[in-house]
């Protein structure tokens, strides 16, 4: 597991985390933090990173997800399985989950008032796994409306009709996802 201590060195909030619309609350509460000397493997320079530490259903960070905060660059520590982001954090009796690609897009759901998980991509059998067993009524599939988000949308959607009703979120603009939505945006998103 990822120590306490080093968690206690990325405890910083930088413009970039505002700028993309999380929250003071949101980043205590899954403890988003900022990395300026990481250096991925393969890489000479270091790249300034927000870390979000994805925890297992106890609370125990498995590891950190990377995101740059210039360019689009992502890094999770080679050879993981990717479990579900968030899933340590959904309120206890939550009633729908929303599924979201990234953890911009979870945590924007959560600041528009959803429960949400995060992939880290479009699915594996584990999380499919994980979302089962969480024992929610409904599922919303909020992947992004690309070509890998729709095939990853039929893929969950096949997967979970036997625990849930599963909801898609219609209506996210073509090239944009769930973290580029103002909250009057978002809530005119459809279930279909």
């Amino acid at each position: 597991y990822v120590s306490e201590e080093e968690l206690s060195h990325y405890r910083f909030t930088v413009p970039y985390m505002k700028e993309r619309g999380l929250t003071d609350e949101i980043i205590a509460k899954y403890d988003v933090g900022f990395d300026s000397n990481y250096v991925p493997e393969g890489k000479k320079k270091p790249i300034p990173s927000i870390t979000f530490p994805v925890r297992d259903i106890n609370g125990n960070t498995l590891f950190l997800c990377r995101r740059s905060i210039q360019g689009k660059f992502f890094s999770y520590p080679y050879g993981v399985t990717k479990p579900l982001y968030g899933i340590y954090e959904l309120p206890k009796h939550a009633r729908r989950v929303y599924i979201c690609e990234s953890c911009f897009n979870a945590l924007t759901c959560v600041k528009y008032g959803q429960a949400a998980v995060a992939l880290l991509g479009t699915g594996n059998p584990y999380q499919i796994r994980q979302l089962k067993e969480l024992g929610v009524e409904e599922f919303v599939i909020a992947l992004d409306p690309d070509e890998a988000g729709r095939k990853g949308t039929a893929r969950l959607k096949k997967a979970l009709q036997d625990v849930a009703i599963v909801w898609t979120l219609s209506g996210i603009p073509e090239g944009k996802d769930i973290n580029d939505l103002d909250y009057e945006s978002f809530k005119q998103l459809e279930l279909i």
